[in-house]
């Protein structure tokens, strides 16, 4: 239906407001792991494809970029525990990890190791992240008039098969390092090198790319499932709440970067955007915009918040 409403981001928003409907029904559907995997490889593969050397030559432009991130990511984690301890009297653990923008397998962590109201902070997080997908594509596409990626061609079956067996060869040498999300960053690291060396040009199919961001969102959608609808209702106006809040923040952190960067708008809005690294990569993408920008801030800021959580949580808990 989206796609057939030319909206932007069809694929993606529809897959996750898709899997939200079929659990409001009663009916849970499952992703599997190597299926997820799969698709978040094919979707990095993707991303890659659509990097350019032209785009590498923006790339002195990010260190004052990241550094404006680093303060919006601090703002947004300080303005969103104020809201949730003083207007909804949260407990300290839990305003402080349901605050931070993305990065919620770091905030799951934290919070099994440091303490907090689990449910409460993966619900508001989710609830986040599913309005992020479903709305900000449109909202961007309003507001500054983002025009539609241009055609690329599509790759032949040999040169395809050739980036992903390169894209599952870094997905398993980065799993094997650590490095989060590592068949999505795996595809956009082999893919993206192959292309700016000019070893490959073009997209992969879009029929497959389609199906990749589809199971994304039917996987992100999926983090709704076991949720019960007394917990939903009682979180609805705190979860609201903080979406303004931290979007706003995150708004204001992405104009500054446009004006003092001269980084285009639509791109510093969705870099900055306060939503999971998947979802946040594949919504750029979707929208045709810089991947090598999108993706390099979110990776930044969930290094930050992974390095930096602990020592939040001593400090605000004092």
């Amino acid at each position: 239906m989206f796609w057939v409403l030319a909206l932007p981001a069809p694929w993606l928003s529809g897959g996750l407001i898709g899997v939200v409907v079929l659990l409001v029904a009663g009916v849970r559907p499952h992703v599997p792991d190597s299926l997820r995997d799969l698709a978040m490889l094919l979707a990095g593969a993707v991303t890659g494809s659509a990097i350019t050397p032209e785009m590498l030559q923006a790339v002195a432009r990010y260190p004052a970029s990241l550094a404006i991130l680093a303060v919006t990511t601090a703002l947004i984690v300080v303005a969103g525990r104020f809201v949730l301890l003083r207007l909804f009297a949260w407990d300290r653990q839990s305003a402080l990890f349901a605050a931070v923008p993305g990065a919620l397998s770091a905030v799951i962590a934290s919070v099994a190791e440091i303490g907090g109201d689990m449910m409460r902070v993966v619900a508001v997080q989710s609830f986040r992240m599913f309005v992020l997908v479903a709305l900000l594509p449109s909202t961007v596409l309003i507001a500054v008039h983002q025009m539609p990626p241009p055609a690329i061609s599509t790759l032949a079956a040999g040169p395809f098969a050739a980036v992903m067996l390169a894209a599952l060869i870094v997905a398993l040498l980065f799993q094997r390092m650590g490095v989060l999300a590592p068949f999505l960053l795996g595809g956009v690291a082999a893919a993206g090198l192959l292309h700016i060396t000019g070893a490959v040009a073009g997209n992969p199919p879009q029929l497959l790319a389609n199906i990749a961001m589809l199971l994304v969102g039917v996987y992100a959608g999926s983090r709704f499932s076991g949720l019960k609808w007394a917990v939903i209702r009682s979180l609805i106006l705190p979860g609201v709440s903080l979406f303004v809040i931290t979007t706003g923040v995150a708004a204001l952190g992405g104009f500054a970067a446009a004006w003092l960067v001269g980084i285009p708008v639509a791109e510093a809005l969705v870099a900055y955007a306060p939503g999971g690294l998947e979802a946040m990569v594949m919504l750029g993408l979707a929208m045709g915009l810089d991947p090598l920008y999108v993706t390099s801030h979110h990776v930044a800021r969930f290094v930050m918040i992974a390095a930096a959580l602990p020592f939040f949580a001593r400090a605000f808990n004092r």
